[in-house]
C-alpha cells in the first residue's frame, strides 16, 4: 500500500514538475506595487491586474486594467489624493529557454483619465482632470515552476508617456511628455499567475 502511495505521489508531482504554455491557454494574474517617499511625504499604489490569451504556442494577446492611487500630505489633515484609471491592451512573443522559463517581448498600448483632489478634514475640493498615453515595448521573463503557476519579472525599455492636466478653475491645460530609451532597471515589475487551460 505504502509502494503505490509512493507511485501516486511521484506522478502527481510529475504532472505539476513543468508547464508548456501554448494555443488556448489563459494566464490570469497581474502586478501590484506600493511605495512611500518618506523625505517627500508622498504615497503611491497601483494594482493592474492583467489576461492574456494564447493564439499560437508563442502568441499572446490580452492586456490589463489598472487603479493608481497618489497621497501627497500637506500637513497632518490636508493632502492631495490622485487617482487614475487604465486600460493597456497588449502582446506578447514568447521564446522557450527551457521547459518552464520564458522569455518575452510585450508591445503595449495604454489610455487613462482621472483627477485629483485636495482634502481638508471633510471638505473636498476638486483641483484638477488628468488623461494619460502611453506607449511601451519591454522585455520579460516569465518562470511557471507548477502547472498553474507563473511568476514573471519585466524591464522598462522603451516607452513614451503623455499626461494632460486641465485645471479646475481656468481652462490652461498643461501637457508632459516623457521618453525612456535603454532598460531601467530601477524600475522592474513582478507579477504573478495563474495558467487556465492546461
Amino acid at each position: 500500500m505504502k509502494s503505490k502511495l509512493l507511485i501516486l505521489f511521484v506522478l502527481f508531482f510529475s504532472q505539476q514538475a513543468y508547464s508548456q504554455l501554448g494555443s488556448g491557454n489563459i494566464l490570469v494574474g497581474g502586478t501590484a506595487q506600493f511605495q512611500i517617499f518618506e523625505n517627500a511625504d508622498f504615497q503611491f499604489f497601483t494594482i493592474s491586474p492583467n489576461a492574456q490569451y494564447f493564439i499560437s504556442e508563442n502568441l499572446s494577446v490580452g492586456g490589463a486594467l489598472g487603479f493608481t492611487t497618489q497621497r501627497n500630505n500637506l500637513g497632518e489633515n490636508d493632502f492631495t489624493r490622485t487617482n487614475t484609471l487604465s486600460i493597456s491592451p497588449e502582446a506578447r512573443y514568447y521564446v522557450d529557454l527551457t521547459e518552464n522559463v520564458y522569455l518575452y517581448g510585450a508591445a503595449r498600448i495604454g489610455f487613462g483619465f482621472g483627477g485629483s483632489t485636495f482634502i481638508d478634514g471633510n471638505d473636498q475640493t476638486e483641483v484638477s482632470d488628468r488623461s494619460v498615453f502611453n506607449l511601451g515595448i519591454n522585455p520579460g521573463i516569465l518562470y511557471t515552476p507548477g502547472s498553474k503557476i507563473g511568476f514573471n519579472f519585466e524591464l522598462n525599455m522603451i516607452s513614451f508617456g503623455r499626461t494632460s492636466v486641465t485645471p479646475a478653475i481656468g481652462n490652461t491645460t498643461t501637457v508632459s511628455n516623457s521618453l525612456t530609451l535603454g532598460i531601467n532597471t530601477f524600475a522592474p515589475t513582478f507579477g504573478i499567475y495563474y495558467v487556465l487551460g492546461n
